[in-house]
């Protein structure tokens, strides 16, 4: 997987990461996957990061896992290959202080996310609370005279993460393209959907030791196909090809 997803970023000039989950549909009779009401099936979950509408990694989980922690291992595999993105975009399932926090530290880029309907302006996310918090650090090398950038670099190096993430969040609202960034997040369901249309991404009829196996193979499958479609300088998606 990582070694198809090096590929693709070199040959890609997509900047726009987004990570989201799908649901890997069950057997109604399946014994060890769970009920999803949301989605209203038995299921499992793919987590899925793309580079524009490329895919480059997944991981797995059961169908009742909460997204947001999956988010550390996505950030993780995305810093190995120094990317430089323009946007990465959320749903609002990752809206916490430390997701905008790690995104922001380890890949550069403040996060679009957007916030949960009871979120609110953190205090401690104001310029003025920033500016305290270094400050009172000045001990370990914190300055007000220092770029915010540097600021919450410093803070979040020693141990002020949430402030960094309340930070980051208290400006999405004062944000005017936010709505515009928003939509670079659009692609990632039809991308989802093609997935599915090109491979079959279930876990129906496969033994439960099997199926994280099994899906991460598909997965693979599918940006092998993506990677002949770069190599040979098809923009498009279009794999009618292979079938």
């Amino acid at each position: 997987m990582g070694i198809i997803a090096e590929r693709i970023i070199k040959l890609t000039k997509e900047k726009d990461i987004k990570t989201d989950s799908t649901p890997l549909e069950a057997s109604r009779y399946d014994k060890h996957s769970y009920y999803n009401p949301h989605y209203g099936c038995k299921m499992d979950k793919a987590h899925i990061t793309l580079i524009g509408v490329f895919p480059l990694y997944m991981t797995y989980t059961n169908g009742l896992a909460n997204d947001s922690p999956e988010l550390d291992k996505h950030i993780a595999f995305l810093k190995n290959y120094n990317i430089c993105p323009d946007s990465y975009a959320l749903d609002s399932g990752y809206d916490s202080f430390e997701n905008h926090a790690d995104v922001w530290y380890y890949l550069k880029v403040a996060p679009t996310i957007p916030p949960k309907c009871n979120a609110v302006l953190n205090r401690e996310g104001t310029i003025e609370r920033i500016n305290h918090w270094v400050n009172k650090l000045w001990k370990k090398g914190g300055s007000i005279h220092m770029p915010i950038a540097k600021k919450l670099e410093f803070l979040y190096e020693n141990g002020r993460k949430q402030q960094v993430g309340m930070y980051l969040r208290n400006q999405t609202p004062m944000d005017e393209k936010f709505e515009e960034k928003k939509k670079t997040r659009q692609p990632i369901e039809r991308s989802n959907a093609h997935i599915k249309g090109r491979v079959t991404f279930d876990v129906r009829k496969i033994q439960k030791d099997s199926s994280e196996l099994y899906s991460i193979l598909r997965f693979v499958a599918y940006q092998l196909m993506i990677l002949a479609n770069l190599q040979n300088k098809i923009e498009k998606i279009d794999l009618a090809r292979y079938f």
